[in-house]
């Protein structure tokens, strides 16, 4: 089977062997290395010696180990044995010297019996690409091809799985960073920290150069009270403010809330940001059950699934679509016709779980098949103030390159 950039394959077999190969073209001077990166929940190395590479061969407990060649490498996976802490394992190929991706004849990945990925290499600047990852989902594992190219090399791809590295980091890592921050910092200083904390995973998802329309929707049902009252959705709209400045010239933000009924809010800006979820709370009577006036208290999803998708399904660029929800999903039909529906258009789902439980349909994303490209992501946070903002960046973008990378690919972008 030959995987597609985002797609995945489940895994059924305990051990699994990697092939790669990277030769280079004629007159290739560079160094080619694999490295592997066992990530906790967070996104992140546990310590040095979750970092596998030239130096460090295996895991501590053996449960993966890396063998090494001229311009090719073996991985051997025991997934039965990998530590319950792992969440995530990150296949990686650096390159050191003056040498990038583009100068490899070839990038592939074979599992024998199973699957295998061809990344392309034409063209690209790169000096690290993230090509596949194989990871936990509902108590089984997958693998799921990637072909995320990473500025810099290996320095800063392993900083931004949290191995500590001695030197600074590199200039030429930093120039999305200091452009986000010279957008906030007159209007929002506030947010330059959010923005430092974005930086990175913008860069490691090769986001960090992205033109995208944001927009956020907002559940508004009874059951959100304890959200809005403890400040978490303010919060959370904070965070995607930084997206927005990022991905957008001017920042705007479109912004929907939906209970029972939707509506679709004044644009979020810097000048209006502070203060905005107390603004559209405070902007009429609202019933006891109701946290946004006139909306009702109980949450329906998909006439305001299907007015975005009438909204955007011209765009002529991305649109990343972030959708807060405390859960109670029992539409599954009409949230997969909105989803199916929109997976024609340049539009891309961030489904987020605030607190809440019973996310039905927006859990089990990965299973649903009939749509013409996968365009949807979702992670829940129980508990929004234990999520360190590096790990809900990680997450935010997660999927969001590679959907960009097969929408161009079939001709949608």
């Amino acid at each position: 089977m030959h995987l597609q950039p985002g797609q995945n394959i489940p895994l059924q077999d305990p051990l699994i062997t990697l092939h790669l190969q990277y030769p280079g073209h004629k007159g290739f001077n560079g160094e080619s290395d694999t490295c592997l990166f066992m990530l906790n929940a967070q996104g992140k190395v546990s310590g040095d010696a979750d970092f596998i590479f030239f130096n460090n061969l295996s895991s501590p407990e053996g449960s993966v180990k890396l063998s090494t060649g001229p311009q090719q490498s073996t991985i051997d996976i025991a997934l039965d044995r990998v530590p319950p802490v792992i969440s995530k394992i990150a296949v990686t190929v650096v390159i050191d010297g003056n040498e990038n991706i583009s100068g490899l004849n070839m990038l592939s990945l074979q599992a024998p019996g199973i699957a295998e990925f061809k990344a392309e290499t034409q063209g690209r600047s790169e000096k690290a690409i993230i090509l596949a990852e194989i990871y936990r989902h509902n108590g089984a594992w997958k693998m799921r091809a990637l072909g995320h190219g990473f500025n810099g090399g290996l320095e800063p791809l392993a900083i931004s799985f949290g191995v500590d590295v001695a030197q600074p980091v590199p200039q030429e890592a930093k120039p999305a960073r200091i452009s986000l921050e010279k957008k906030l910092e007159n209007k929002s200083p506030r947010l330059i920290s959010l923005a430092k904390k974005a930086t990175v995973s913008l860069t490691k998802n090769k986001l960090d150069s992205l033109e995208a329309a944001v927009a956020f929707v907002l559940d508004a049902s009874g059951s959100m009270s304890g959200q809005f009252s403890k400040g978490n959705v303010q919060s959370v709209l904070d965070r995607i403010a930084v997206l927005a400045a990022q991905f957008d010239d001017d920042g705007d933000m479109d912004v929907w809330g939906f209970g029972e009924r939707h509506k679709k809010y004044p644009d979020v800006t810097l000048d209006n940001l502070d203060d905005y979820i107390a603004t559209i709370r405070g902007g009429g009577k609202r019933s006891a059950w109701e946290n946004l006036p006139g909306l009702g208290g109980t949450n329906n999803e998909p006439p305001v699934m299907e007015e975005i998708v009438d909204y955007f399904k011209d765009s002529k660029i991305p649109v990343y679509v972030v959708f807060i929800t405390d859960g109670g999903i029992s539409k599954t039909r009409a949230i997969k016709d909105a989803i199916r529906r929109s997976a024609d258009y340049p539009i891309f789902w961030k489904f987020v779980g605030l607190g809440g439980t019973n996310y039905g349909i927006l859990k089990n994303l990965d299973n649903f098949t009939d749509r013409r490209v996968d365009n949807t992501h979702f992670f829940a946070m129980d508990d929004f103030g234990s999520i360190s903002d590096e790990s809900l960046y990680d997450n935010l973008l997660e999927e969001f390159r590679p959907w960009i990378d097969e929408t161009k690919r079939i001709g949608i972008l």
